[in-house]
């Protein structure tokens, strides 16, 4: 069978992908799984059970094991991003080069501290790739339920077409060509959303949580300008829609993840406990390291890297950030 549509990834986000993929006219959707229980649902039952409950995909999905028979003419990766780097390698021997990518993983390589669209720049540079992100739980896309993204891409052009071809009533994507800016408003923010849920445990109240995630927008913008994004991407759906999401509700895994550490679990406890960690634990490492040597102010940032590697009291943390001096503005 010829496919219209690769997804590269089985877990819940990649489920959800594949689903909304499937619904597009004339569309086929092969979708690329690790584990075999996943695969043969998938082909038995239209369900994904393991990772996206009560769900019913659509008939024309199917699922394979084997990296070579996922191939089509657009390729969505939706892997955790610390294995972005080795299961493309693995894949590019199958891709055409006229092929087009679309990265939907969400974080930074903690080995390199690059983002995944350098990554696709070292293995395939002369791919056209673009990036998928903003505020998008996997079991609402499913669904159907109305949701509204950013595709971004070096071209402008390219990143309309993408999404004349992709969006629906249902699912609107708005063109982007600030590719950093877009990756680091998603990644990041699951760096404020382990914060977020740590005040939650804490206790704080919801006016705490509020002027925390102000001042996170603040380090989200600081991040975002020196490392060449622009502002206007985490003021929109990457960044600041995805805060919106992501930093207040319990289907968060990265806002969970925070809420456990506040109310007294340990992260060891938590990492063996979870089937699959929040992504927000290692993106806080790989930016942590990205962004020491540069003159950046983030002591959210900083604190919550010291609670996840370091072992700090998040109360001691809480009170560090509280005793800060007042700026003379709120956007310094």
């Amino acid at each position: 069978m010829n496919f219209k549509f690769a997804v590269i990834g089985g877990g819940a986000w990649g489920s959800a992908i594949a689903n909304l993929l499937a619904r597009l006219e004339n569309s086929n959707v092969v979708i690329w799984a690790q584990e075999k229980e996943v695969v043969d649902e998938i082909n038995s039952k239209n369900k994904n059970s393991l990772f996206l409950k009560d769900i019913v995909l659509e008939k024309n999905v199917y699922a394979t094991e084997n990296l070579s028979k996922a191939v089509a003419p657009f390729i969505f990766y939706v892997t955790p991003a610390q294995n972005f780097r080795e299961i493309i390698s693995v894949h590019k021997k199958y891709i055409d080069e006229n092929c087009e990518i679309v990265i939907c993983s969400k974080g930074i390589e903690i080995s390199s501290g690059k983002l995944l669209s350098e990554i696709i720049n070292d293995i395939l540079p002369n791919i056209n790739y673009y990036i998928l992100s903003g505020p998008s739980f996997a079991h609402e896309v499913a669904n159907n339920k109305p949701a509204a993204l950013v595709i971004s891409s070096n071209n402008i052009k390219n990143s309309i077409k993408v999404s004349n071809y992709i969006s629906s009533k249902n699912f609107r994507l708005y063109p982007s060509d600030d590719i950093i800016g877009v990756q680091l408003g998603g990644a990041i923010k699951n760096i404020y959303a382990i914060s977020s849920g740590i005040v939650s445990g804490l206790n704080y109240g919801e006016n705490a949580i509020a002027a925390l995630l102000t001042r996170a927008i603040s380090e989200m913008v600081r991040i975002s300008i020196a490392l060449g994004g622009k502002k206007e991407s985490i003021f929109g759906l990457s960044g600041v829609g995805d805060i919106l999401l992501t930093c207040t509700s319990k289907l968060s895994r990265n806002f969970s993840l925070g809420i456990a550490i506040g109310e007294g679990a340990k992260i060891e406890e938590i990492i063996i406990d979870r089937k699959t960690i929040a992504e927000g634990y290692y993106t806080t490492k790989a930016i942590y390291n990205l962004i020491k040597e540069l003159e950046i102010d983030t002591p959210i940032l900083n604190s919550v890297y010291d609670i996840l590697f370091n072992a700090a009291n998040p109360i001691h943390e809480a009170d560090l950030l509280l005793s800060r001096p007042i700026k003379n503005s709120e956007f310094s």
